[in-house]
């Protein structure tokens, strides 16, 4: 952006411009085109911090690092719209993030010497981009620590479809199901603590206190709630005070802010901390500058005036009154030149290349003084100016220029004061928006009859009546509550057909164990819970062709993450895992990834599977406790019961999901055929196994012949052979050479 750099009045030549701004997707020109819920950072890093900032509110933090691991996990937690790396680091920044908008920035400038180096650069960075001003905003990069705070991985966050659903819409998310903010701060504080839950007892137990008083104090949390609408977004209306485009208008738009925000202080009585009450005095203050100097409809455009109050400086109002009195003025003066030369038809008006002037029609010049100076002549009139006339415009356009001049003066000087009160300002809505996040989640708890978790110091889960948040808003019909138990080092085996609600049960665990962790009160009648350090998921087929990465590939990829990851303090669920390889692969991979859970690991685990053959895995591991969810099946029809009951399925029913998915008549007919056909196969095969067992040990001392063993490898070889994974073609030939073998 190109603004001009000296006045037009001393310039001697062409006005000089200059780039006074640079947009990028961090540094944005104006805060309000941007989502409000979201906030908009730019980051930077090295091997040994990561820092972020948000030009637009002002907010500047900075963790410590010790592994590429842990940066990318902040970097995908916080998702920064931008990526600021000195030279040596710019290259292999983009080569490994191809998808990131990477920005270049070589700079030794520090601010702090006890930030570390990326907060320099990163602040050198978002000054070269939009001037010093920034600087007023921006007065220091806390430090913020991971150690306290739950692991949730980017994986995780998708799979339980945390902040968007999986066709990238908010609508159906968690986070859209439990926002009750009033606040864009607020807002955007409810979704930091979802990306951090906590894992302190003592944090989260000072959380749900907080909660459990807005619960049981409802006409306050009305009154409060009331006032925090008209709140707004104190963060972003103080960044674009600071930016060089601020107008008196968005001073206005603070005032009411701070003066809602004094309103919320006001309610809260002595519940408002001793130590904030300097910055509420502060804020005062503030609120009754900007309402005794800023008019309450400033014009659209600043260059005209008309933006301070009068009364503010004696000065100024004189200059008002002089500007404002203009075409009193002019009247009283055309009004005596009518009478003096007796000409009704003359006026007074005005143009941008002559000023003011007297205009007389042809009619009436004859009656024109002789100390009129004709400036100008019409097909129909003469123009003229006076003495008098001259030495008024130059009184008004003087007092008019000097006006804004004084203004724009008075605005600057009232924009210094705010700006030199942003950190106090920031600490205030920083208060103001744990207000609304906590009275917001004690009011969802009181709309979607939330109870208050309890926490175990055994791993351990007990839910009585636990609801899915997000379904249970979204469906139409009442949602069926479960009651789930989960002893220390359990694994629940989930079996039964697909639609029965299987992935549901499991994360509802997940995100109730996360609402309880950010001090939320939770959907159950009941609910005791241990402190989860990390949660682990693996829900859904996805592939990332792109990357050429298989829908199987990225399952075991992540199940490779959580297995070297998960402990005694990890929650780990695994919906239909090594589904996308062939049958007996899959399977064994399933129970051995089981077993590592349940040996090794020793992580709370929820396991869905439709290999009913792992549900024998109980008489060997204690741990495993075999569940399923119910169904009712009548004259050949199933009815989804949504109940969690003890013990393994009887069987899959996938057929009849089918059937209900509105697969032709003839396709699930030839279905069933074939199922009968597979399972009257498997009977047989059975048999004879057994029947050759029994064979076998009889006559085992019986040296077959060379016949016998021919016919033994070929039955071999066929028992082996994967059918669904054999084209026509290959059968034939393979069927081929049997036949020869044989003859």
């Amino acid at each position: 952006i190109c603004d001009q750099v000296e006045d037009p009045k001393q310039a001697k030549g062409i006005v000089k411009r200059a780039v006074t701004r640079i947009l990028t997707p961090g540094m944005v020109f104006d805060p309000d085109t941007l989502d409000e819920l979201t906030a908009n950072y730019i980051c930077s890093y090295d091997e040994k911090s990561v820092s972020f900032l948000d030009s637009t509110t002002g907010e500047a933090f900075y963790y410590l690092i010790s592994t590429e691991a842990e940066r990318e996990t902040l970097l995908q937690a916080l998702g920064p719209k931008e990526v600021v790396l000195p030279n040596s680091l710019f290259i292999v920044g983009k080569e490994k993030n191809p998808k990131r908008y990477f920005s270049e920035h070589n700079s030794d400038e520090v601010f702090n010497p006890d930030w570390p180096q990326t907060s320099n650069l990163l602040l050198s960075y978002a000054v070269s981009m939009q001037g010093e001003s920034l600087l007023q905003l921006i007065t220091r990069f806390q430090k913020r620590e991971r150690f306290g705070k739950m692991s949730l991985p980017s994986t995780v966050i998708k799979h339980l479809e945390i902040f968007e659903n999986y066709r990238g819409e908010k609508e159906g998310s968690l986070f859209e199901a439990i926002r009750r903010t009033k606040t864009s701060t607020g807002s955007r504080l409810l979704k930091r603590w979802l990306q951090f839950p906590l894992t302190h007892l003592q944090s989260i137990e000072d959380r749900l206190n907080e909660v459990e008083f807005w619960y049981n104090e409802m006409s306050l949390n009305q009154e409060v709630r009331k006032h925090l609408s008209f709140v707004g977004d104190v963060e972003r209306r103080l960044g674009k005070i600071s930016n060089p485009g601020c107008h008196p208008r968005d001073l206005n738009s603070l005032q009411t802010s701070l003066r809602a925000g004094l309103q919320v202080i006001e309610s809260l009585g002595k519940r408002f901390p001793e130590d904030l009450k300097l910055l509420e005095l502060q804020a005062q203050e503030l609120v009754q500058k900007i309402s005794s100097i800023i008019v309450e409809e400033p014009p659209v455009q600043m260059k005209a005036g008309g933006f301070i109050q009068k009364g503010f400086r004696n000065d100024l109002d004189e200059l008002i009154d002089l500007s404002s009195n203009t075409q009193k003025a002019l009247s009283e003066l055309e009004s005596r030149e009518k009478d003096t030369t007796g000409i009704s038809s003359l006026k007074i008006r005005y143009n941008n290349v002559f000023g003011y002037y007297i205009e007389v029609t042809n009619t009436h010049k004859d009656k024109v003084p002789e100390h009129y100076i004709r400036k100008q002549t019409l097909t129909n009139a003469e123009r003229y100016v006076t003495e008098e006339l001259g030495q008024l415009e130059a009184k008004v356009l003087s007092a008019r220029t000097r006006r804004i001049e004084v203004e724009i003066e008075v605005f600057e000087e009232l924009k210094k004061k705010v700006l030199s009160l942003s950190s106090d300002l920031l600490r205030l809505a920083d208060y103001w928006s744990e207000i609304d996040v906590l009275s917001s989640l004690a009011w969802l708890a009181m709309e979607e009859n939330y109870c208050r978790p309890g926490f175990l110091k055994e791993q351990k889960v007990e839910l009585k009546a636990s609801r899915h948040p997000v379904v249970e808003q979204e469906i139409s019909h009442s949602f069926i509550p479960n009651d789930i138990t989960l002893e220390p080092n359990g694994c629940m085996l989930l079996t039964g057909p697909n639609m029965a609600g299987k992935s549901t049960i499991m994360r509802q665990v997940a995100i109730i164990s996360i609402l309880a962790q950010i001090g939320s009160f939770v959907p159950a009648d009941s609910a005791e819970l241990p402190l989860f350090e990390n949660i682990f998921t693996r829900i859904g087929a996805s592939d990332f062709l792109t990357e050429g990465l298989s829908t199987f590939m990225v399952e075991m990829t992540e199940t490779a993450e959580m297995l070297k990851n998960s402990n005694e303090k990890s929650l780990v669920i695994l919906d239909e895992i090594g589904r996308g390889t062939s049958t007996y692969d899959g399977m064994s991979l399933a129970q051995s990834i089981l077993e590592h859970l349940v040996s090794q690991s020793h992580s709370l685990t929820f396991f869905a599977t439709h290999y009913h053959e792992l549900t024998k895995l109980s008489e060997k591991f204690p741990e495993i406790k075999n569940s399923h969810m119910r169904i009712r099946e009548k004259n050949g029809e199933i009815e989804f019961l949504h109940t969690l009951a003890s013990g393994a399925a009887n069987r899959s029913y996938g057929i009849q999901v089918a059937e209900l998915a509105g697969l032709p008549r003839e396709v699930i007919g030839r279905a069933n055929e074939i199922l009968k056909g597979l399972e009257s196969g498997k009977n047989v095969e059975k048999a004879q196994g057994e029947a050759e067992s029994a064979q076998l040990s009889l006559l085992s001392m019986v040296q077959p012949t060379e016949e016998d063993q021919e016919k033994d490898r070929l039955l071999s070889e066929l028992r082996s052979m994967t059918v669904h994974e054999v084209t026509p073609l290959e059968a034939l030939n393979k069927i081929a050479q049997w036949q020869q073998s044989l003859s």
